[in-house]
């Protein structure tokens, strides 16, 4: 990105205390060290003991809103907590764990019941934990000090080294979290992450980004991260994080933050249902429009192997196209040339996994060789079509036989059992490659949704995707590498509603809130067409509701 090239990287200012040769030892890296025009000075009887590897930084409109510094080292956890106390800082934000990559990237500084870290004793309060979140409350006294302060740890667990965030909607809530911490008159959040400069120059400029946004309705991203690096060096650390920066304001500016706790959601979804009188539009339209309007950007995606004068006859939409980024290529099934297979279908996240789903439109009769190499090549042990068999007219040859195999190129298909359900048909498979090859053998359980008819713009009830989750998430646990394929007739009228069932249930169990959105945004980064119309995701809603009515236990959740 050209825009972050602009930006000045390397120390560029003095930093003669954190040279130094006594002070050495006291930087995690050595270079990365804070400037001495910004730096954290320690109160100390001796200026040689009045180093720490932290500097203060800007927030928006507010001088040394923040402290950014390195996570401590074993020999600096008393500096640590002397800075806590002379800082009169009420929150500490911490963006990395212990190990990283079998690398230490920070050294525990806190007790797990009390301890004395020099003339500072930290008593460990309360421990909270969330998905991706620790927060830990202390009780801080100086010796000699007749006072005691609350210090509030929030430990995002969620960002790897070097990398971003999955899900920026969770770091705008930690944001918002760790500001409503702060009460008025004390001193500068401490924020850090293993050097302090790239997870926590990115938490630090959101933080700006989003106040610059609320107040001025514009944002400045380059201006932002340049005032950054002017108090430490090369916050932001790379292009991945300030293009995360972007993406995070894109979505929060755009979509708002639409977690709903699990106990508010019937409220909510009776909010949801009023219309506006102004534009007629009701809650759910509302906010499709806004996710709609926030995927527009992933159409920009190229698409040229799909564009290909060799490709265009394999695609039953030439408006519902892999991106190149996202799709997966077949290596049982060559091109011509030789060249790894193409096949209309993209990768897809679930709530906890990367990659987990592959979305593929039914195959046409010239592409059925191909349907079966995605999935071999991708040992996709669950497949779910979207739909009825009985409906689909003679351009959509039939996917497994009626009775003994069928040779599809190099695959033979074997019917083993079948079964019907409540809802849906379940169907065991085995796919073999070149039969005479040993080991090679993959048995598929496909599911035959058999009460959404072809007609119908959503299925009967939820709770056929609820009990179809079920037993997918069943059989899934005996095959924990596999991927799941889901299948409509275009790869994205129907596909969409299953995926984002799965996203939303696992989020409920998981987090208990409900946030139909984030699950509807996750899946349109990889396919625009998914989850279509304001109907289907209405109908997502009535699923989370649906699931968490199918709970006995429902007052857990409350």
């Amino acid at each position: 990105m050209k825009e972050y090239q602009r930006l000045d990287s390397g120390l560029l200012y003095p930093c003669e205390a954190g040279m130094a040769i006594d002070n050495r030892n006291k930087n995690r890296y050595k270079n990365i060290v804070p400037y001495d025009h910004s730096r954290v000075i320690l109160r100390s009887s001796s200026p040689e003991d009045n180093y720490i590897n932290a500097s203060y930084i800007d927030g928006y409109k507010k001088p040394n809103l923040f402290i950014a510094c390195q996570g401590p080292l074993s020999d600096t956890v008393a500096d640590f907590w002397q800075m806590v106390w002379q800082e009169n800082s009420p929150v500490i934000v911490m963006l990395t764990d212990l190990v990283e990559q079998n690398k230490p990237k920070c050294d525990q500084y806190w007790p797990e019941q009390c301890q004395t870290y020099g003339d500072i004793t930290v008593t460990l309060q309360n421990t909270k934990q969330s998905v991706g979140l620790i927060t830990r409350e202390f009780n801080i006294k100086k010796k000699a000090s007749p006072f005691q302060k609350s210090v509030e740890q929030f430990h995002y667990l969620m960002w790897p080294d070097h990398g971003v965030p999955k899900k920026p909607a969770e770091l705008v809530q930690l944001v918002k979290r760790v500001n409503e911490c702060k009460a008025p008159g004390t001193g500068p959040m401490i924020v850090h992450c293993s050097a302090g400069i790239g997870r926590t120059g990115t938490f630090i400029a959101l933080d700006f980004l989003l106040k610059m946004a609320e107040e001025q309705k514009k944002v400045d991203v380059l201006r932002c991260t340049h005032k950054l690096r002017e108090k430490r060096v090369n916050m932001v650390q790379n292009m991945e994080q300030y293009s995360f920066l972007y993406d995070a304001l894109l979505e929060t500016l755009l979509c708002g933050l639409t977690d709903v706790p699990v106990e508010d959601i019937q409220h909510h979804v009776q909010k949801m249902a009023v219309q506006d009188l102004v534009t007629k539009n009701d809650g759910y339209t509302r906010e499709f429009k806004a996710l709609q309007k926030y995927s527009e950007i992933h159409l920009l995606y190229t698409c040229r192997e799909a564009k290909k004068p060799s490709n265009t006859g394999k695609n039953r939409s030439q408006e519902i196209l892999p991106a190149d980024i996202w799709r997966p290529i077949l290596m049982s099934v060559l091109s011509r040339d030789g060249s790894p297979g193409y096949v209309n279908a993209v990768f897809a996240n679930s709530y906890a996994e990367e990659d987990k789903f592959i979305i593929t439109q039914l195959p046409l009769k010239d592409t059925l060789p191909d349907f079966w190499a995605l999935v071999y090549d991708y040992n996709c042990t669950s497949v779910i079509l979207m739909n009825r068999v009985q409906d689909l007219d003679e351009t959509y040859p039939k996917l497994w036989p009626a009775r003994s195999e069928t040779k599809q190129g190099p695959f033979h298909v074997k019917v083993i059992s079948e079964k019907p359900g409540a809802g849906f048909n379940k169907i065991t498979l085995s796919l073999t490659k070149n039969k005479e090859s040993t080991g090679s053998k993959l048995e598929i359980k496909l599911w035959e949704m058999n009460n959404w008819p072809m007609g119908k713009h959503l299925p009967e009830s939820p709770m056929t995707i609820i009990s179809l989750l079920g037993e997918v998430e069943r059989c899934r646990q005996q095959a924990q590498d596999s991927h799941i394929l889901v299948t409509c007739s275009d790869g994205a009228s129907r596909s969409g509603l299953f995926c984002a069932g799965s996203i939303i249930c696992e989020q409920i169990r998981t987090e208990r809130v409900v946030d139909v959105s984030f699950a509807v945004r996750t899946l349109k980064r990889k396919r625009y067409h998914l989850i279509p119309d304001v109907k289907q995701y209405s109908f997502c809603y009535q699923l989370a509701l649906s699931y968490l009515d199918s709970f006995e236990t429902y007052g857990n959740f409350k």
